[in-house]
């Protein structure tokens, strides 16, 4: 069973969202992503390194404390 005379909702076509990719090339956004993995990455390894170091519980009050100061650095 159709309903031919429902009213059609378009709200989810692509051209109704605010997105700017027009406004940034495929290459710029696959750049900011790669960026970002690297990040992330290093970060990864940061932790891991400290854990190795430090041991546990150390690195978990050393991570702990650096976002506290992060906190009150970007407030």
């Amino acid at each position: 069973m159709t309903h031919h005379n429902a009213p059609l909702n378009f709200s989810h076509a692509p051209n109704n969202h605010n997105f700017a990719l027009s406004e940034k090339s495929l290459h710029e956004i696959q750049m900011h992503l790669m960026n970002k993995q690297e990040l992330r990455l290093r970060y990864i390894q940061l932790m891991n390194d400290a854990q190795h170091m430090l041991g546990r519980q150390e690195a978990i009050d050393l991570i702990k404390e650096s976002e506290m100061i992060w906190k009150k650095l970007s407030a």
